[in-house]
């Protein structure tokens, strides 16, 4: 008997889904409102005979007792097997991710503890000033566990040794690390702390803030076998029966922006960490309702997270759900998605704790997002030019190509008329700029790379550097992957604009990535070089998994060095040197260093 089979015989799906609902006898079956939308009239059915559930209104949903598990709580079929599993007192039979998982749990759950007692110590008095100028009194701060991280750098481990832990499960975990000469220290140190919880409430990772002028400000636990900064949205675990209840979902960027909402009661909140929302957070989110509000910065950097939110998430958002029954499929929820405009210079934390803030207000007034993007983008180009029109379309296309025909037209036309431009002209531009050629999808996590010859192919261009743009491109939108672009020479580039773009990021996150990178990022830039950041962030790229964006990076990054030895290669030769020897001995290093470049070249 299978693992799935023995939970089935165990766990009876009434007696399961009446913890949840108050279900009624009808007839054979029983009978409840529906847990996942609001209704008066009962619509929900449970089936004992056939141990399966069904909604019959809204959501057009059914299933058995991991299907349940996994929309109620919001949640994989891995995760709902494991709930059930325990529930039935089973000891899975294949429990390695489970058993893999535990430890740092533990781990991150002792550490979360840690911080919290260290937060209403003597050295954490600077951590709890903090908290009080920002509003947040002692209740709100225990509901989402904040705490403190203790300067000496070494606190944290003493407390795990004693507790049993050893030190490779606590660098596992990412709350310890090793230096390159061995020593192991705190990961964190000096810091207000935000432990991250999975949908189940359970500590994956943390967020820390500097209390001084430390830099990076924000910074996170890095990626573990348990944390995926990509795939986690701060502050679900509380806002998932919200979400699920009001129907509707309010994304923000920062800790602090959630943890002011929910202060004030509006718990439907939560925050991508300082990120645009990727195609992982958006499927967590979809499995709870299908309205959502955006609510980013409303400057030039705010409307380029929105951008890079909807790039890839869009087909996401309007897709069907790929567990609903094959009879529904042509009845699936399109999703609602709008934006909300904050007066200028405010973020929501400031907004929602100002006197004269209206939340509620400002979230109900929200725009449909592209009622919102199309005046907004348009703005940031001179109309009056060819050039300034193609640029806005070019911005807008991709999220357009991924519209059902109706709001496609709808917005077409809308577009048409904010530039000024003839309606033929701009859907002919519109079909031109999406028969660019494009890597893949990360809304299709299954597809890989093209070929390496038809990379190449690609990025051949006589007029632009596309392979220097696809780089750049690939770097901003990956900060994380920048280690594999640490030693890299800037004289790889071949636009003085990119050298120094290049050299700037370099020299900004040496010292690590904070969560708000981009924006960070941005204000360094002067004009020139400002305009010419966005006009690479336009690029098209390569999605997918890391692995397979990183694999992409690697072989590119190689592309440009090679391009570059070849380059000095030739120099040389006109190069007049007087040193015969002294020649000989470079153009043997650039050829060796060309033969491991081909390495590279093969993936």
């Amino acid at each position: 008997m299978s693992d799935i089979d023995d939970i089935k015989g165990r766990l009876d799906v009434v007696d399961l889904i009446s913890e949840h609902v108050k279900l009624q006898r009808s007839g054979r079956n029983f009978k409840a409102n529906c847990p996942f939308h609001s209704e008066k009239t009962p619509s929900f059915i449970v089936d004992p005979a056939r141990q399966s559930w069904r909604c019959f209104g809204a959501c057009s949903t059914g299933g058995d007792i991991f299907s349940f598990i996994m929309k109620l709580e919001g949640v994989e079929f891995r995760e709902s097997l494991h709930v059930l599993a325990n529930k039935a007192g089973i000891i899975l039979e294949n429990n390695s991710a489970t058993a893999n998982n535990e430890i740092p749990i533990k781990v991150n759950q002792l550490t979360s503890d840690f911080y919290r007692e260290s937060l209403l110590s003597r050295e954490g008095e600077l951590a709890r000033i903090y908290l009080k100028s920002r509003g947040i009194d002692q209740e709100i701060a225990d509901i989402f566990e904040l705490g403190f991280s203790p300067r000496s750098g070494d606190s944290l481990k003493s407390h795990l040794l004693f507790h049993d832990v050893s030190i490779e499960e606590a660098i596992e975990a990412g709350v310890l690390t090793r230096s390159q000469k061995g020593s192991v220290r705190d990961f964190f140190w000096g810091r207000l702390m935000f432990p991250i919880h999975n949908v189940l409430g359970k500590v994956i990772g943390f967020g820390a803030r500097a209390l001084d002028d430390a830099m990076p400000k924000y910074i996170n636990t890095s990626a573990t076998g348990l944390f995926d900064k990509r795939a986690t949205l701060y502050g679900l675990h509380l806002a998932r029966d919200p979400i699920r209840k009001s129907g509707e979902g309010v994304v923000v960027e920062g800790y602090m922006d959630v943890i002011a909402a929910h202060q004030h009661g509006f718990t439907n909140v939560v925050a991508s960490m300082g990120t645009a929302l990727t195609p992982e957070q958006v499927r967590n989110l979809k499995r709870l309702a299908h309205s959502f509000v955006l609510a980013l910065d409303q400057d030039e950097a705010g409307q380029e997270a929105t951008l890079r939110s909807l790039d890839g998430s869009w087909k996401i958002f309007n897709q069907p759900d790929s567990r609903s029954r094959r009879a529904d499929q042509f009845s699936r929820e399109t999703v609602n998605l709008k934006v909300l405009s904050l007066p200028e210079g405010k973020d929501p934390d400031e907004f929602i704790r100002s006197e004269n803030g209206d939340w509620r207000q400002v979230v109900s007034d929200a725009k449909p997002v592209m009622d919102y993007l199309i005046p907004a983008i348009s703005s940031r180009f001179d109309l009056d030019s060819p050039g300034g029109k193609g640029k806005v379309i070019d911005v807008l296309a991709p999220i357009l190509g991924a519209m059902d025909p109706f709001d496609y037209d709808r917005y077409t036309n809308q577009i048409a008329v904010e530039i000024k431009a003839n309606l033929g002209s701009v859907k002919k531009s519109i079909q031109a700029n999406l028969k660019k050629p494009k890597f893949y999808d990360r809304t299709n996590q299954d597809q890989y790379p093209q070929e390496p010859q038809e990379v190449d192919e690609e990025l051949r261009s006589e007029k632009r550097d596309s392979l220097s743009d696809h780089v750049l491109a690939q770097m901003f939108a990956w900060p994380e992957l920048f280690e594999l672009l640490s030693d890299v020479d800037t004289d790889v580039f071949e636009k003085t604009e990119d050298k120094q773009i290049f050299a700037k990021w370099k020299e900004f996150i040496s010292s690590g990535i904070p969560n708000e990178v981009q924006t960070n990022f941005e204000k360094e830039l002067d004009q020139t070089l400002k305009q010419r950041y966005f006009d690479i962030r336009n690029q098209p790229l390569i999605e997918g998994y890391k692995e397979n964006v990183k694999s992409d990076l690697k072989y590119c990054v190689a592309r440009l060095e090679e391009r570059y030895l070849k380059s000095y290669r030739m120099g040389m030769f006109h190069s007049g040197s007087t040193s015969e020897t002294a020649f000989e001995r470079k153009l043997a290093d650039i050829d060796k260093k060309l033969r491991e470049k081909k390495k590279d070249l093969i993936i």
